[in-house]
């Protein structure tokens, strides 16, 4: 029988225009979902077949059983709503919408009366009468959760937005946040096809720290954070927060800027923007300094000439050669699924960061290496930095310092 239910969201990773020629759509990308699992050879296991997927919700997000384990109640984050499952008959059995922003955490009481919903970025826990689903439950009572709150009123709007899939100014059907691929900035770590949006084969960068150097995206075709108001009219398929004549006039993404022409898009720039801090690598030592093999790692960075484009303390030579124009570099990492950039031919990409690659599960804009590829096998003819001479210890050297970057300056 179930011993668990986890709540999740079902990533389209298998279609799109390069991998077999179907486009991705709002409602085909991402999709919330309950996985059940069962107790297998010394570990659970998923039952495939008991996998419930959600209609117009994107993220699960948490769950709790009734006290006889005969229903399920199921928070959608972005939607901004609760699901009861049948989990005898594995049906939807109730809805409770329009509960506050980002409804992360879900309670119910020992006699199975009282559901508490933990409405995150409302700063609220809500109670609802769960009782009988014969009307659409509506909050009994609201605890704030705050005593002050801890955010600019901008960057909490920016956040709110951020996570948000219900206003059909954001997106259609419910399906997509921006949070969806990059929770609290994180990265969900997929490689996405975006083939028929002009681009090819992305992997989800985190957003931490990223900001400040611009132009945006691997092929640098954003040159500030309001022009994802072109996502949200396009794939996400929001009708957009600024107005549409405004936006007629600013649709070129490396044209006049959108800044100061919608407060929301601002706000959601603003709390995009705020997320200047990177996490900490794990890679240090207890004081938080380089291990000897990261600092003998970061003499070979410097001889193998890594910071001619991983340059400064941002490790990145991220900019504009002239208005509109990006320095972008081809380094022999273009494939046949890197596609285009804004519909045009590829020519080069975008120098990340380096700080965060600890945090990274794959490499390259593809996602198609491991980082002792990106200095190994992937580049033999030295366009990538001058690796291909150096030694075994050398590359493990190499590989430890570049785990080691989270943002401090050693």
């Amino acid at each position: 029988g179930v011993l668990a239910a986890l709540p999740a969201t079902q990533a389209n990773i298998a279609d799109g225009t390069f991998r077999n020629g179907k486009a991705l759509t709002f409602e085909t990308s991402v999709r919330g979902m309950v996985a059940f699992l069962e107790a297998g050879e010394g570990t659970f296991a998923e039952d495939f077949d008991a996998r419930r997927l959600f209609d117009n919700r994107g993220l699960a997000a948490a769950g709790v059983f009734s006290s006889r384990g005969d229903y399920l109640f199921v928070a959608l984050r972005g939607h901004r709503a609760i699901e009861r499952l049948d989990v005898l008959n594995a049906s939807q059995s109730g809805t409770i919408l329009n509960t506050g922003y980002a409804p992360d955490g879900v309670a119910l009481s020992d006699d199975d009366r009282f559901l508490f919903v933990n409405a995150s970025l409302s700063r609220l826990l809500q109670v609802y009468d769960v009782t009988s689903f014969d009307a659409l439950p509506v909050p009994i009572a609201e605890v704030s959760l705050v005593e002050a709150e801890p955010l600019d009123p901008e960057i909490l709007r920016g956040k709110q937005l951020f996570n948000d899939s219900f206003d059909p100014r954001l997106a259609r059907d419910g399906y997509i946040a921006c949070a969806h691929c990059h929770l609290e900035g994180d990265s969900d770590h997929r490689v996405w096809d975006f083939t028929d949006r002009g681009e090819g084969l992305r992997r989800t960068p985190p957003l931490f720290g990223r900001m400040d150097n611009l132009p945006l995206h691997w092929s640098g075709n954003f040159d500030e954070v309001q022009d994802f108001e072109n996502d949200i009219r396009g794939p996400f398929g929001g009708s957009g927060l600024m107005a549409t004549p405004d936006f007629r006039e600013r649709e070129d993404t490396l044209g006049v800027p959108k800044a100061g022409q919608s407060e929301e898009l601002d706000a959601l720039a603003a709390y995009v923007n705020s997320l200047t801090e990177h996490l900490s690598s794990p890679f240090r030592d207890s004081a938080g300094d380089l291990t000897e093999a990261a600092t003998r790692g970061r003499a070979v960075f410097l001889s193998a000439g890594c910071p001619t484009c991983h340059e400064g303390s941002e490790l990145t030579d991220s900019g504009f050669v002239s208005p509109g124009v990006p320095r972008l570099h081809d380094v022999g990492t273009l494939g046949p699924g890197s596609g285009s950039r804004l519909g045009e031919p590829l020519t080069g990409l975008d120098t990340p960061t380096l700080h965060g690659l600890w945090h990274q599960a794959s490499f390259l804009h593809d996602g198609s290496a491991t980082l002792e590829e990106v200095i190994g096998a992937r580049n033999a003819s030295d366009t990538h930095g001058n690796t291909s001479t150096l030694s075994e210890t050398e590359r493990a050297d190499l590989v430890s310092y570049l785990l080691s970057l989270d943002g401090r300056v050693d």
